[in-house]
């Protein structure tokens, strides 16, 4: 029970600090603190990159709101401004930074975070200090952000699997406050959520002392705690109510059914599962991780050819959870068949129990997964974040109470829980068939609100960081080499965890490489590759991976992640698959069936026939974009055909890893010559970059899909440039300008200002002698016309109107604060090394990058987008209803 905490309780309590030495397991420094206004601190001194992430956790989400969607509103308002700081100033500090910040409502939290370089942290704690007291909550900001949110509760109640979610909430967790989702509905939104209600809920709970603040990152901890003293101390505590948790009421089955616009038909069985507060909690993890195995009996479905994917999701509050287990099988297969195979799983695990191995197996993972959570800045702070704030518990804590967990604690939870008398089911199945409609090419609203060009005025603390812009200090310093069979290696020694990420690809390209008549064949090789490998069974190497609590992924891009002891043999387990598949008949006709009746659901699916109508229109006949696999052609493929393909395309002098981690380049450079060394390649080269195309005309399709409220928005255009090219850093300047952040134009006029969209982005898909420029969004039909206004206007002056530099530079700082944030795991640095290296450049491109487009002029930026960029070429695909 969560007691009334007293504000005057908490004024005489001294800060307090307590340190731990860095551990020697996870390299992590872990210092926590309390100030006098009650707010915790928890800073976790990770030297992985120079990045900081922060997360104010505040201990009150829908749980605790008068109307549903209220906290979730409050968690938007958060955003649009303070008494000291206005909300669009805030946008242009996080953008500058290049903050990857964002928020989430929970039950029981609510987290606003931050992803910046290192020496920005005190911007981020700046912005946080400013939202944190004082709020605004304005009626006309509310009346602005509210038709963002609408179109937020849109796109979700337009998804099928959404919907039934919803249901399954309020039926398994009736009598408590985790029955509601806490999205929110058009009605709460448009009749009970006003300002009032924002500043009642705000003034209840955005209390210091009801926060805990986790910091993770390459910076001082004493440094850090003494900066949030500095900026939240001397915010007051208050008085805060006590939370209430409701009783569960008792649970009889239920069905629910709907109807889908996807590939497939998503069957599923839900349970509802221990909490927190549970003592079978640990154990009921352990069995998720079980199911979720690729040895278990779920899995066995798909290796089976029964299912399309299974996976099992726990979701946990303090006094229960939900277990949802999901098959998705072909379509025109009946939902009760696939929920009978579920059923029958489940009730063999409770009448036999789960294999032990398995067990021990989950629990060596979660062992490692804390040992090694310094490979991945965010990740680290989210696990604690979410450990401390709904759990009342470390990740350590956590660790611990999974490592007592017996097998037969596990079959225990299982027969407890996982009732067949009381289980709840539900299904989607898809009803597409609508035909696509060629429509007008532009949609243009002369009364849509006109984008301003203003540039915001920002405070002058945070104007003294921005005008100290500099290329990025290089902090990693990777070993390239070549082995003697054409493979290119990166490798960047890391000492932050004792782990290992690899990162690899072979380059491809299906449309230049398949034969005419095996239209899809790279498809099925990709998906037969985790089948086994020619000395062991799918079960047999799983199981190996399992004993060193290495995650492999297969195929033309293919990833390892393992503890560094056991780097090595992981390296071997990896080649094995990528050198030696099985690709046998048996495993073949399971795939090759499953891809078909893939293809069967994709005939329909809004999605796909956006793909091909996007491909059609952007390129010419014959163009390898437009070669898309089919029913007929993946059903008359053959294994020798897969075979040949195989060796076609999988290639050293085609490929390249990058490994980062706890090794040395000398060490690397002997495991990877050692399982890597022997790949050869037969035959010549083959062409895996297509050639530079003609300018497209405009189009549009639109596209029905059924049970969508919300339009989906993908605009197009083909764009002649190269990777080479010197107009690709103006350009990414300009994109940036465009969109990325909340202080860009596109985001700030599309859906800021006039809640056009919910989200818009753009991107320059860059390509090694072609690329495209693309817009997504997503909107109300009814705003379509209004938000495409908005887009070409803001194009047009792009190319028309030298961008004010103050604008530009903003964008700029942006740009070079990504360069470090993209480090900031292991993962994630592997994956950028490899994409370098893998289209001819260094492994520290991005550096070079960086510095042309530091040196953009505004001038260079605006002849760049006019000589590239056409407002009025674009093709378009609309998915949803019809715009009005």
């Amino acid at each position: 029970m969560r007691f009334i905490r007293s504000s005057l309780l908490i004024a005489v309590v001294l800060a307090f600090v307590l340190r731990a030495p860095a551990s020697a397991a996870t390299g992590i420094e872990v210092t926590r603190a309390t100030l006098p206004n009650g707010l915790r601190i928890v800073v976790l001194r990770d030297r992985l990159a120079p990045v900081v992430t922060t997360w104010l956790n505040l201990e009150a989400g829908s749980d605790d709101e008068a109307f549903t969607g209220l906290a979730h509103a409050q968690e938007h308002m958060f955003y649009r401004g303070s008494k000291t700081l206005g909300g669009a100033a805030a946008d242009e500090i996080a953008g500058f930074t290049g903050d990857q910040d964002n928020a989430d409502t929970q039950a029981q939290i609510t987290q606003y975070f931050h992803l910046v370089p290192a020496p920005d942290l005190a911007l981020a704690l700046q912005l946080d200090a400013s939202r944190f007291t004082g709020i605004l909550d304005a009626q006309s900001d509310w009346n602005e952000e509210r038709g963002a949110i609408l179109q937020e509760v849109t796109r979700d109640d337009g998804d099928a699997n959404n919907r039934l979610t919803t249901k399954i909430l309020a039926h398994v967790l009736a009598g408590t406050p985790y029955a509601d989702d806490g999205l929110g509905t058009i009605r709460s939104f448009t009749k009970q959520i006003e300002a009032p209600q924002l500043h009642a809920f705000y003034d209840t709970w955005y209390h210091p002392n009801d926060a805990i603040y986790v910091i993770a990152g390459n910076v001082d901890p004493q440094a850090t705690i003494a900066a949030v003293r500095r900026y939240l101390g001397p915010i007051p505590a208050a008085n805060l109510p006590a939370h209430t948790f409701g009783h569960l009421a008792p649970l009889r089955p239920a069905t629910f059914s709907d109807t889908s616009d996807q590939s497939n038909v998503e069957a599923e069985i839900a349970y509802r599962y221990p909490g927190y507060r549970d003592a079978s909690y640990a154990a009921s993890v352990i069995l998720a991780d079980v199911l979720n195995s690729q040895r278990g009996t779920l899995f066995g479905l798909v290796a089976a050819g029964k299912a399309q994917a299974v996976e099992a999701d726990a979701s946990e509050w303090p006094t229960a959870g939900l277990l949802q287990i999901v098959s998705r099988v072909a379509i025109g297969t009946k939902p009760q068949v696939a929920i009978a195979d579920l059923e029958t799983v489940i009730a063999n695990d409770r009448a036999h129990g789960v294999p032990p191995a398995l067990v021990t197996a989950a629990k060596e993972r979660e062992r490692e997964r804390v040992r090694t959570a310094a490979s991945n800045v965010l990740e680290l702070a989210s696990t604690w974040s979410e450990t401390l704030a709904t759990e009342g518990r470390t990740p350590q804590e956590d660790a611990a109470l999974i490592a007592a967990v017996t097998p037969a604690d596990v079959d225990a939870v299982a027969r407890i829980y996982l009732q067949p008398s009381t289980v709840t089911v539900a299904y989607a199945i898809p009803k597409n068939g609508g035909a696509e409609a060629r429509g007008a090419t532009a949609a243009i609203d002369e009364n849509a609100k006109k984008p301003s060009p203003t540039v915001v005025r920002l405070p002058a603390w945070a104007e003294t960081a921005l005008h100290h812009l500099a290329p990025p200090e290089r902090t990693i310093a990777p070993t390239t080499f070549v082995l003697g069979n054409g493979l290119h290696v990166v490798v960047q020694p890391e000492r932050a965890s004792p782990s290992v990420a690899v990162n690899g690809t072979v380059l491809h390209d299906p449309g230049l490489e398949e034969p005419a008549l095996q239209t899809g064949v790279q498809s099925v090789l990709d998906a037969l590759l985790p089948y086994g490998t020619t000395t062991s069974s799918r079960d047999a190497y799983v199981a190996r991976l399992d004993a060193i609590s290495a995650t492999v992924k297969n195929g033309f891009d293919f990833t390892l992640d393992v503890p560094s002891s056991r780097f090595e043999r992981g390296m071997a387990l990896l080649a094995e698959d990528e050198l030696h598949p099985a690709l046998d008949a048996k495993s073949f006709a399971i795939v090759k069936a499953s891809r078909v009746a893939a293809l069967a659901g994709d005939a329909n699916n809004p999605d796909h026939l956006a793909q091909i109508a996007s491909a059609d229109d952007l390129y010419p006949a014959g163009d390898p974009e437009r070669r898309f696999a089919t029913e007929r052609s993946v059903d008359a493929l053959t294994l020798a055909g897969v075979r040949a393909a195989y060796a076609l395309a999988f290639r050293p002098d085609l490929a390249t890893i990058s490994i980062v981690g706890d090794v040395t380049p000398a060490g690397a450079r002997r495991i990877a010559q050692r399982y890597f060394g022997g790949w050869r390649a037969a035959g010549a080269r083959p062409d895996v970059f297509p050639m530079p195309v003609r300018n497209n005309a405009a189009a549009r399709v639109d596209i029905p899909a059924t049970g969508r409220i919300q339009d989906t928005v993908h605009l197009a255009q083909t764009v002649p440039l190269g990777l080479a090219d010197p107009d690709v850093a103006p350009l990414q300047v300009a994109n940036t300008v465009l969109s990325g952040d909340f202080s860009s134009l596109l985001i700030r006029d599309m859906r800021v200002t006039t809640g056009y969209v919910y989200f818009v982005g753009t991107n320059l898909n860059r390509g090694h002698a072609r690329s495209t420029f693309d817009v997504r969004y997503g909107c109300a039909p009814e705003n379509f016309a209004k938000a495409e206004s908005v887009l070409e206007r803001v194009l047009v002056r792009l190319q028309t109107t030298t961008l004010d530099p103050e604008r530009v530079l903003r964008a700029k700082s942006r740009l070079l604060s990504t360069v470090a944030l993209e480090a900031a795991s292991y993962d994630g640095l592997a994956a950028r090394l490899t994409v370098n290296v893998a289209h001819g450049f260094p492994a520290t491109y991005d550096d070079t990058l960086a510095a042309r487009e530091l040196a953009a002029t505004p001038q260079e930026i605006r002849v760049a987008m006019a000589r590239w960029i056409r407002p009025h070429a674009f093709v378009r695909t609309i998915e949803g209803p019809a715009p009005r």
